[in-house]
């Protein structure tokens, strides 16, 4: 069986995280066999981690030549173009969020992979917490009845130091809080919860000094009749607090919070106290940070399906461009203050734009 011979684009924050993960013995199916980064030091410096060789310039062919597979680590804003190059490459993509800054850049993405049998995913690895598993699966069969309402809670930590590298809270790189943080939790409600139709949403920078917003409100109507709300911030002091998702059904009520999705807080049901108990341990789990862990899963599944020769994304540029619309259509009624309907022509006049 081969593996995925990887090539490592961006030695920064997540590339961090990346390097915590895939020393941890836990990944299995691949090798890095270059890692780059416009900063050489840095690449230097990831390239003794991995034994591989380094680079400045991802286009360089000695960089791309022995890897079938990248690893997308940079800043939001230069994802499409490098997704796009390795895919003309026929190279397998697996891009960190968002995998574009304009939606329809997705869904070129997708047909592009399509088109030369390569796998091209985004990294939305919260999808596979155990809490969130079992979250869905409750909401497709139908446990908590009709829902009533769902809302989202992050209330994170940002100091002013973060937005201080040149790209986090631009509007061509990054967006505020709704686009670099939330983007996970607003995945994961369109995903299980969606479609939303219309948003109503307010935004400030309230602590924080950046292009972007660092605290964004919005109110949701879902197609299936159901309204949500959101609460999103980088301006919580001195830590993060949590990141929470509560749903309110007809037969049941649920709220799964903790630093990234990762516990069951509440869980009301019409079972008994001790099968409650049970559950809310079983489906929760510790994290050390917002990443959680499921990035492990997440790798696991995306390099033996390279290996086996099974081009699927785990989660497609399909998904990245509907979870796209949803924040683009979140920031232009913040812009035009007014409600929204989400489709692919109600986009943000800033994000991903240079303004």
């Amino acid at each position: 069986m081969k593996i995925a011979n990887v090539g490592l684009v961006g030695c920064g924050r997540v590339g961090d995280h990346y390097v915590k993960i895939l020393k941890s013995k836990k990944i299995k199916n691949y090798k890095i066999k270059a890692v780059c980064d416009h900063d050489l030091k840095k690449a230097k410096l990831f390239s003794k981690y991995f034994k591989s060789n380094y680079f400045s310039d991802y286009k360089d062919k000695n960089f791309y030549k022995k890897i079938n597979t990248v690893l997308i680590l940079t800043p939001s804003g230069s994802h499409f173009e490098i997704a796009k190059f390795f895919l003309k490459k026929k190279i397998h993509v697996v891009c960190e969020k968002p995998l574009t800054m304009i939606p329809k850049n997705s869904i070129l993405l997708d047909k592009l992979a399509k088109k030369n049998k390569v796998l091209c995913t985004v990294v939305f690895q919260n999808r596979f917490n155990k809490s969130i598993k079992y979250l869905k699966k409750n909401i497709e069969n139908k446990k908590f009845g009709k829902i009533v309402s769902v809302s989202l809670s992050l209330l994170w930590c940002r100091y002013q130091k973060y937005y201080n590298d040149g790209w986090h809270g631009t509007w061509l790189n990054d967006g505020g809080v709704t686009n670099q943080q939330a983007i996970h939790h607003l995945d994961i409600i369109r995903w299980i919860f969606g479609p939303i139709t219309y948003v109503c949403s307010v935004s400030e920078n309230r602590v924080n000094k950046l292009e972007a917003e660092d605290t964004m409100h919005a109110i949701f109507k879902f197609n299936s009749g159901c309204n949500g709300s959101i609460e999103l911030t980088t301006a919580a002091r001195p830590n993060d607090l949590h990141a929470s998702i509560s749903v309110v059904g007809d037969k049941g009520t649920i709220v799964i919070s903790g630093l990234g999705l990762n516990k069951i807080q509440t869980l009301k049901l019409k079972i008994n106290k001790k099968k409650i108990s049970k559950l809310k341990k079983e489906f929760s789990e510790k994290v050390s940070s917002g990443y959680g862990n499921s990035h492990i899963f997440y790798l696991n599944e995306i390099f033996e399906r390279i290996a086996k020769n099974r081009n699927l994304p785990l989660v497609s540029g399909v998904e990245a461009y509907e979870t796209s619309k949803l924040i683009h259509a979140i920031y232009k009624s913040s812009e035009n203050n007014r409600w929204i309907k989400v489709n692919n022509k109600n986009l943000s006049k800033k994000l991903g734009k240079n303004n």
